[in-house]
């Protein structure tokens, strides 16, 4: 935990808890997004220390206790790696989205022509009373 100095009076402002974060690891997106989260508790001032790292301080609104502060800090280093994650996940899945929402949208109506190519489940379409079906290569 940190008491920083008021930049105006020189008196002790609220306490704060600074966040050293990787950008490597947490990009700025990510950064800004846990500050979102945070930013009904807390006042969020993110400075850049160099090219790979940044600081986030984390000044709450209302007064809190070092415990507190301690939580914060953990519950918004979390955050900003489930949004650093979910980043990742949604780059690596795109494709896979990208189909499913064609083919959606293709057996709607919405699209004149279909996607390219198969999508079914070769096992499921070999039953004839199947669940599961995703997709009946055959035109009715």
């Amino acid at each position: 935990m940190t008491m920083r100095q008021s930049e105006s009076t020189g008196t002790p402002a609220a306490s704060s808890v600074v966040v050293e974060v990787d950008l490597a690891i947490v990009s700025t997106e990510a950064l800004l997004k846990a500050c979102y989260w945070f930013s009904r508790d807390f006042v969020c001032d993110i400075r850049n220390r160099n090219e790979t790292g940044a600081e986030v301080w984390l000044t709450p609104r209302s007064p809190a206790t070092d415990a507190e502060l301690a939580s914060a800090k953990d519950a918004f280093m979390t955050s900003a790696m489930d949004f650093a994650l979910r980043e990742k996940i949604e780059a690596k899945t795109s494709g896979v989205r990208d189909v499913l929402l064609a083919k959606a949208f293709s057996e709607s109506g919405v699209l004149e022509d279909g996607p390219l190519g198969v999508f079914g489940d070769a096992i499921e379409e070999t039953k004839p009373d199947g669940m599961f079906k995703i997709l009946g290569n055959a035109r009715h």
